[in-house]
């Protein structure tokens, strides 16, 4: 919090088209906080959540379900009560826009305690502009069911909200508060907690270093990997289903992002990549999945589905990429580039002699399939059955078997 912080303590402003919030005033470590209650319908009117938009590259939280909003106006219209408080932040750019009067405690404490980083706890209010948002980064689904009730009856309008109010936090640090209070106190879907780290350690290189430090970077370069695959020409160009984008029946995506991240894992942790920026690497990926496409073209036409095979889902993406460093030294063996698709296709020959069987549904007749046909979606292929970490054991080892060995292409 910056020295501009404690100015509104004697900053004089109308009270007319105000917000009052009374309650418990604190300083945590430099940053001052409100406990207090909010009427419904206030709430109503200032809260807004910051979905995160793919198109935009902007926000950080999943987009509200409805029905979950509908099951909490349901709660509440049946007595219900609301004990634990909405998190909600008043941004920095906004501070200047309330005032905070202390009614307990020593004001000068305050002021010492937000320019020292220090501690200090009070009473007071705050007071702020009708028109003035704050931002929820924790229960917008109590909120929205809040919203659902204050438009039906007019009795919820005086509902009191529990609020725990920040006080001038970045958006970027509303962002980590919301990504530490919902990977820690409760559960937020992978993909989009693996989207906040990113742009956390984009933005914040210390956040950056202690990822590294925990071992954690290879997730933020799987998703800058993911990102570059999904806009490159070539197999996985809109295949890769980011946060917050809804899938559509006509679509092409295959894989969700953190699902597509994770299979990443044995490529980023090849020595050959520790210093690759996640453009390089994603250009190396491009040419094994090309690679792959000249061995078995069928999943991979544009007349064709990649709905109807899996080898663009899970059993191929972790199978194939858990292969793809053994792949990559045979290639190197040999003195090709790694940009070299046609290089990958001779190694991956092997991949046309996959074969399992499958159940004919009029004959009840087993079925050998092999090549592209193994990797049909559904009782028509093979590879769909190898689920589990288990089942993609296995497969790797059927895929292992039919790949050179790295071993014997070296020459001396």
């Amino acid at each position: 919090m910056t020295a501009s912080a404690t100015g509104n303590l004697i900053r004089e402003i109308p009270t007319v088209g105000t917000v009052r919030l009374r309650g418990a005033l604190m300083v945590q470590r430099g940053q001052p906080l409100l406990l207090a209650a909010m009427r419904a319908s206030d709430m109503v009117r200032q809260a807004e959540v910051d979905v995160y938009d793919p198109s935009t590259e902007r926000g950080y939280q999943r987009a509200g379900v409805t029905s979950r909003m509908r099951d909490v106006a349901r709660y509440y219209e049946e007595g219900g009560l609301m004990p634990n408080p909405l998190l909600v932040n008043v941004r920095e750019e906004d501070f200047a826009k309330i005032r905070v009067v202390i009614t307990s405690g020593e004001g000068g404490q305050y002021e010492d305690a937000v320019e020292s980083e220090g501690n200090w706890l009070g009473a007071g209010y705050v007071e702020m502009p009708t028109d003035l948002t704050v931002w929820t980064y924790d229960g917008q689904h109590r909120e929205g069911g809040l919203a659902q009730l204050v438009d039906r009856n007019d009795a919820f309008r005086d509902f009191p909200v529990p609020v725990s109010v920040t006080l001038g936090l970045s958006s970027l640090k509303e962002m980590e508060e919301f990504y530490e209070v919902n990977t820690n106190a409760k559960s937020v879907k992978t993909d989009l907690a693996w989207e906040l780290l990113r742009q956390m350690a984009l933005q914040d290189p210390e956040i950056a270093a202690k990822l590294n430090l925990q071992g954690k970077d290879w997730l933020t370069r799987g998703l800058e990997v993911a990102r570059a695959l999904d806009s490159m020409d070539g197999p996985w160009a809109d295949r890769i289903q980011a946060p917050n984008e809804k899938k559509r029946k006509a679509d092409r995506l295959t894989m969700a992002q953190a699902q597509f991240v994770q299979s990443l894992k044995p490529i980023l942790d090849m020595a050959l990549f520790e210093r690759a920026d996640p453009q390089t690497i994603a250009q190396v990926i491009n040419a094994y999945w090309r690679g792959v496409a000249l061995v078995l073209p069928e999943p991979f036409k544009d007349d064709t589905s990649p709905k109807d095979w899996v080898i663009q889902k899970g059993p191929g993406a972790y199978t194939l990429h858990r292969a793809m460093p053994m792949v990559v030294e045979v290639v190197r063996a040999r003195g090709k580039r790694l940009g070299d698709s046609e290089a990958y296709a001779e190694a991956l020959a092997g991949l046309r002699e996959l074969k399992g069987e499958v159940t004919d549904p009029l004959s009840r007749q087993s079925l050998e399939v092999s090549g592209a046909d193994f990797w049909q979606a559904g009782s028509r292929g093979v590879a769909g059955a190898f689920s589990g970490e288990a089942g993609r054991r296995h497969l790797f080892l059927m895929i292992q078997a039919l790949l050179p060995k790295p071993s014997e292409e070296i020459t001396l």
